[in-house]
């Protein structure tokens, strides 16, 4: 009898793990730019797909507010970790006289996306996810490296006064946009692999006091570890600021 009854419990744990495992096999699959994900974001009244021409547009037809610009992933720690500590709190008391934009880089994880952002109390009835098939923009299946340079294609087709964005590495990816859209800038420097100008973060600036920054100003932030290793940044012969 005892040996039956393990036998039970030994299938009973084996099927569970199983359906664990299919769960996460799916959740895996979902959170992947594909046809799968392009097609169901099509087709969900929630979801609005933008091409980098109708994110410009969008921010751009707006000088009435301030614009706050996030673009995240769900399938990004840090930027689960900003949304609730550093977006949560500013949108819950600012979103009538500043205008916030969460966008999905992409179609990957579009299904959770919702389910994300309602979690912290950002959800405001529309998903917006990045979907644009020009080369230097298409973030759908491309490594790491060509990430990073779409992202910096993007900020540039967007904001392109001012110096050259060359150092947004990875996401979070943010815009803090004035009302007549400058966005803020900062010239990030590193101990050995030199400087870039990268956009500055909603959590490095007074954002009580919005109103008095001046966007014209490049902010100035030195670390201690390489985050631009690899890639070009300023040096003796080019920088984006001269």
């Amino acid at each position: 009898m005892k040996i039956i009854q393990k036998r039970k419990v030994l299938s009973t744990c084996a099927a569970v793990a199983m359906a664990l495992l299919i769960q996460s096999c799916i959740r895996v699959q979902v959170a992947i730019p594909n046809r799968w994900n392009e097609r169901y974001a099509q087709k969900q009244d929630y979801i609005e797909c933008l091409t980098a021409d109708q994110l410009k547009e969008r921010i751009m037809s707006d000088t009435s507010h301030y614009k706050i610009v996030m673009i995240y992933s769900t399938g990004c720690g840090a930027c689960s970790q900003h949304l609730q500590r550093t977006y949560a709190p500013a949108y819950a008391h600012h979103r009538d006289d500043v205008k916030f934009y969460f966008i999905s880089e992409s179609t990957g994880g579009i299904k959770f996306c919702r389910e994300e952002l309602e979690r912290y109390g950002l959800y405001d009835g529309k998903v917006l996810c990045f979907l644009d098939d020009d080369p230097r923009f298409d973030q759908q299946n491309q490594g790491k490296d060509y990430n990073m340079q779409s992202l910096n294609n993007l900020t540039n087709h967007i904001f392109a006064n001012g110096p050259k964005v060359t150092g947004n590495l990875g996401l979070p990816c943010e815009f803090v946009v004035s009302k007549d859209n400058r966005v803020l800038k900062q010239l990030t420097t590193t101990p050995h692999s030199g400087s870039a100008i990268t956009t500055v973060q909603l959590f490095q600036i007074d954002f009580e006091h919005i109103q008095d920054i001046d966007f014209d100003s490049i902010y100035l932030q030195d670390l201690d570890f390489d985050m631009f290793e690899g890639t070009p940044v300023c040096n003796e012969d080019y920088c984006p600021l001269n």
